[in-house]
This record gives C-alpha cells, structure tokens and sequence, in this order.
C-alpha cells in the first residue's frame, strides 16, 4: 500500500495521541503524593481539562448551581452538591457544544460561499464533509424507517443528538478527556428528549384517543393488564437508553486510563481504534433506537394511509 502524506500525518497524529496518552498518565502519577492528598481533599474530580478552571470558579459555580430553582425542585441535597458535586460532565458537555456550533457555522460558511457546495461531494476533508456524511447517514436511516415525511418532520431533533452524542463520545478518545456520556445526568437529558418526542408525536398522528388505545392492546378483556405492560416499557425507555449509553462509555473509559497506565507510548493505539468502535456504535445504537420508537409512535398513521391509497 502506498502511503500518501496525509495517511503518514494520521498515522503520526495516532502515534501522538498514544504518546501523549501515556506520558499524561505518568506525569499525573509522578506527582507528589502530599500535593495529591492536598488536592485529594478540596478537589476530588480526576485531573482532566476542567482541572485547568481555577477551584474558586469551580466552587462558585457549584454553589450558584446548588441555589439554582430547578435544583431545589428536585431531590438534590443543596448543601451536598455545594461540598460534593461533581461539574465535570457539564464541563465536557459544554466543550462538545461548542465544538458542534463551531463545524456547523464553518460548515454552513462553505455552503454560503459556494453555490456548488452541497452538490458537488467534497474531495478534501472539512466541516461541510463531516455534516453531509452524519446527515446523510442519519437521513438514510430515518427515511427507511419511517417513510420520508415522518423522517423530514424528525430528523432535526435526531440528527443533532446523533452529532452531538458523537462529538460527546469521542472526548474519551483525547489525553485527559473524559465522555459527558459516561453520567447518567447527560444521558438521562436527552432520554427523556426522546421520550417526550415520541408521546407528542403520537399524539399528534393518532389523536389522544387513538394513541391511547395501542395501550390497551387488541384484546378488550385484557387491557388491564396490557395497559400495565405498555406504561412500564415506556417509562422504562429513557432509562434504558441512558444506562446503555452510560455503562459502555464508562467501560471504554476505564479501560482506555488501564492500558494508558503501562506508560508505553504504543501500547494504547490498538484499545484507542477500539474506542473509536464504540464511540461510533454506540451512537448508532442510541440514534437508531430512537428511531425505532419514534417510527413506532406514527407506525398506524402510515399504515391508515397506505390502505387509503389502496397500497397493500
């Protein structure tokens, strides 16, 4: 095989990562260990980027979250998460939002200032190429899934979880990077989006009456018993994409910071390309998921008009 130099500049970049993988490891373990005791106590989050805000800013910041009214809504110690919480994951988060508004601008940029842009697939590498090919993967998925005007009318709420869940997923793949996804505070978010997606789409395709009736099933005498079945595996549907979602990124993790600890600079290339793997399937899984629920919100609205069309 021929090596172009861009193959020799990936190849390079990958060497790099490993490289700088492993000396992070060594150079946070070769501290003092009283410094680290003393960090220990008034910083107990892992060294990663979010260790580079000053600790003032980070318990300001954990305090003005602590006085906050949706915090005092829910069943969050106030005092607690002041002393105890962890803002990593809203750290990491926010670092993927805005990598995401980032590309789309410069991506939206190209296609603004070149009216062939869009059209014409792009040779080189870009933003704009990083977008056509996630939006027409996702658009392929939908569309065949659900039929295309049921896809149009969604794709904007599952595209983006698709870009921004990878974009989350792939910090763990960086030298002290950690996934927004390995917290279930993150995926839980974007769980319930789906959630209340599907119900406001079934509404809105069956009538409440007509939604309401698959949750009986199609037996009368047994819709008690039906509607209990159906109500938990719906409430259930957000925590089970959350928990896939959290417990495969928190083992990929792990197990990356495992091998990073043999301080050999090639050692972690081989876990990091299957890192990649399961940074890119497990967006697919939860993309593919939600499509899955989203279709099957709207399955007998396509269904009653494909019999109305005379279609079999």
């Amino acid at each position: 095989m021929k090596l172009s130099p861009r193959r020799v500049l990936a190849i390079a970049g990958l060497v790099c990562l490993g490289c700088c993988g492993a000396f992070a490891v060594h150079a946070e373990e070769a501290a003092a260990p009283a410094e680290h005791a003393a960090v220990a106590e008034h910083h107990a989050e892992p060294l990663t980027w979010f260790s580079i805000v000053p600790e003032g800013l980070q318990e300001a910041a954990k305090h003005n979250l602590a006085a906050t009214t949706l915090t005092r809504a829910t069943f969050i110690d106030q005092e607690d998460f002041a002393e105890h919480g962890e803002l990593v994951h809203v750290f990491f988060a926010m670092i993927a939002f805005l990598l995401v508004l980032g590309t789309a601008l410069a991506a939206r940029r190209a296609l603004a200032s070149d009216v062939d842009a869009g059209v014409l697939p792009e040779r080189k590498f870009s933003p704009l190429l990083v977008f056509e090919l996630i939006v027409g993967a996702v658009w392929n998925l939908m569309r065949n899934m659900m039929g295309p005007d049921e896809a149009r009318r969604h794709f904007p709420i599952i595209c983006t979880l698709a870009v921004y869940i990878f974009t989350m997923n792939a910090m763990a793949l960086l030298p002290l990077g950690v996934p927004a996804t390995d917290n279930l505070n993150t995926n839980i978010v974007m769980g319930l989006t789906v959630f209340v997606a599907t119900h406001v789409s079934g509404l809105r395709v069956q009538g409440p009456i007509g939604y309401l009736k698959h949750f009986a099933g199609p037996i009368l005498a047994l819709a008690p018993l039906m509607i209990v079945i159906e109500l938990i595996s719906h409430v259930v549907r957000p925590l089970s994409l959350s928990l896939r979602l959290l417990g495969n990124m928190t083992g990929d993790h792990k197990v990356m910071e495992e091998f990073l600890k043999f301080h050999l600079p090639l050692v972690p290339l081989p876990v990091m390309f299957l890192g990649l793997l399961v940074v890119c399937i497990q967006t697919l899984v939860f993309v593919l998921l939600s499509t899955v629920y989203l279709s099957m919100a709207v399955a007998h609205h396509e269904e009653h008009d494909d019999q109305a069309h005379g279609h079999p």
